[in-house]
């Protein structure tokens, strides 16, 4: 049986995973192209069975074919899907999206928001990895009654990647706007001295003091910080 090495953020992805959804027996990986991290939660045991879903035939076919040569056909199952469109979610499942933008995230929480029982949505753990747009999330999440319980940032190769770990509780709540552009957790760990949180929020005080110039909300939250 061959070996599936994960990239640092895809196995930091599993780790979250796994350290937050004890007790869940199902991942399901949303735009999982090559399977890679499906196949290994079910290979390491850290769930029973697993399914992932793309929305292209490609990448698709791909986690297919690799789920056969692994022998993993019968604990994974893939579709070539919209997101979660065609996949049935059950109590006390963990869904994994990473390495999409924020707002295509935020498009497929809608639909299952508006498709799904909350009784049954209250046992669902999302584990969130945004490559863009964290803040449209962030807020969207805090809209709509989704608790941020967990951040985490990983550091691969000089680029830092969060990941956010929510759950629906029912409640709405407000975030300010440092909390929406930083995350409210992770700003607790800066407080504490995390150093990859340290050093990911001086690429995020850069990267917001170019963004600044063409965004008016950008601009009030710098002001904000520079008040502080």
């Amino acid at each position: 049986m061959m070996n599936i090495a994960l990239s640092e953020r895809l196995n930091a992805v599993l780790e979250t995973a796994r350290d937050n959804t004890i007790g869940h027996k199902r991942i399901i990986d949303v735009g999982s192209d090559h399977g890679h991290l499906a196949a290994r939660a079910v290979m390491d045991g850290i769930f029973e069975s697993a399914v992932c879903t793309d929305i292209h035939k490609g990448p698709a076919d791909k986690s297919a074919s690799l789920m056969k040569d692994m022998s993993l056909s019968d604990k994974v199952k893939v579709y070539c899907t919209d997101g979660l469109d065609g996949v049935e979610l059950t109590e006390d499942d963990t869904v994994v999206m990473a390495g999409l933008g924020g707002n295509n995230m935020v498009d497929i929480i809608s639909r299952v928001n508006a498709s799904y029982d909350k009784e049954l949505l209250k046992t669902v753990t999302f584990i969130l990895q945004p490559q863009k747009s964290i803040e449209v999330l962030r807020e969207f999440l805090s809209q709509n009654a989704f608790a941020v319980t967990e951040e985490t940032v990983v550091q691969e190769r000089g680029i830092y990647y969060p990941i956010l770990v929510t759950r629906y509780t029912g409640e709405t709540y407000n975030l300010s706007l440092r909390e929406k552009y930083y995350g409210p957790v992770l700003m607790k760990k800066f407080e504490a001295g995390e150093a990859v949180v340290s050093e990911y929020f001086i690429r995020l005080d850069s990267r917001y003091k170019i963004r600044a110039r063409g965004d008016q909300e950008i601009g009030r939250l710098l002001e904000e910080m520079g008040n502080d």
